[in-house]
């Protein structure tokens, strides 16, 4: 004979959907991967709906509030759809009050995956994304709905990552299917929550922008040589372009690889092409000047140098234009 499952334990309402309200609050972003696009972090997941049958009359003295565990009464099964990982469960409450209504919360860790956009790398924010819906089994029986008061992010030091600063999380509920695509997820109801990060680009500014930027206008000194001199102008931008091309291996490890362009990869670029321009600018004036034009190689001469810092400010600008502030 096999044993029947406790009323308490299947789900109230009669057949109809249970109002399940979730709330996300993070404690710790512990990382962020940009390589695999992961990232880790721990807070708590509250739970509240109502279950008539759990309703009591508290008698004089009695506490006016229940606990329970899991295996005792029915509770919603969860999911983030998009961990990378099974979420780590570390400890949970559930009580229910005198009307029947339980609230679970439990605290977690989860290594979720996010699609990042880095095309204004290191100028770019991200919304850290969790999808939560109900467990296969339960997902035309709940609806969810976002609670916004257990809803938020700790405002510790320890909260933010080194080089990212975080600021708020949002949320959103949605109707249908978790995914618009044939074979997505079916559901009822489900919610998403966002945690908004800013990274600190300070670091990427003085450690990387600036020795770039540095780097090109030491090759405009070559602009200052005598004309006739091309061995020491050819000397000046070689070394420019060979101190760049290593500078740009030693950073090799700490830029995402994506497979579009990033302001980084543009900003890289354009650097390097001024240095070419400047090779090309010291080999036409000496070119000039060898062919007994002496006048006309300094009147070019006299015109790149200014024209040359002004097109890369106001190429630099473009860039920061079309990759950052678009």
């Amino acid at each position: 004979m096999i044993a029947q499952e406790p009323e308490t334990q299947q789900p109230p309402g009669n057949g109809q959907p249970i109002t399940v309200k979730v709330g996300l609050f993070i404690l710790n972003l512990v990382s962020l991967d940009e390589v695999s696009e992961t990232f880790t972090c721990t807070g708590y997941m509250t739970e509240s709906w109502k279950d008539p049958r759990l309703a009591f009359t508290p008698g004089p003295g009695q506490p006016r509030t229940h606990y329970y565990t899991k295996s005792e009464v029915w509770f919603p099964l969860l999911q983030i759809d998009n961990s990378a990982a099974p979420r780590t469960l570390s400890s949970y409450l559930m009580v229910a009050s005198a009307d029947g209504t339980v609230h679970y919360v439990e605290k977690f860790v989860v290594r979720a995956s996010s699609s990042l956009k880095l095309r204004a790398f290191p100028f770019d924010s991200q919304d850290l994304e969790i999808y939560v819906h109900p467990f296969t089994g339960q997902v035309n029986r709940i609806e969810l709905e976002v609670d916004p008061k257990s809803t938020g992010i700790s405002s510790a030091s320890y909260t933010p990552l080194p080089l990212w600063q975080t600021n708020r999380i949002t949320y959103r509920s949605v109707s249908g299917e978790l995914s618009g695509e044939q074979g997505g997820i079916e559901a009822s109801s489900h919610v998403v929550f966002g945690i908004h990060v800013k990274r600190n680009s300070e670091y990427y500014t003085f450690r990387i922008f600036l020795p770039l930027a540095l780097m090109v206008a030491v090759s405009w000194g070559v602009l200052w040589i005598p004309i006739d001199d091309l061995n020491s102008q050819l000397l000046v931008s070689v070394t420019t372009v060979l101190t760049l091309v290593a500078f740009s291996v030693a950073l090799s490890n700490i830029l995402p690889p994506v497979a579009y362009v990033t302001f980084y990869d543009a900003f890289f670029l354009l650097c390097f092409l001024f240095i070419l321009l400047t090779i090309a600018e010291a080999l036409i004036v000496h070119g000039t000047h060898r062919r007994a034009n002496h006048a006309s190689a300094m009147r070019i001469r006299r015109v790149t140098r200014p024209l040359l810092p002004i097109l890369f400010v106001v190429s630099s600008l473009i860039l920061a234009i079309r990759f950052v502030f678009v």
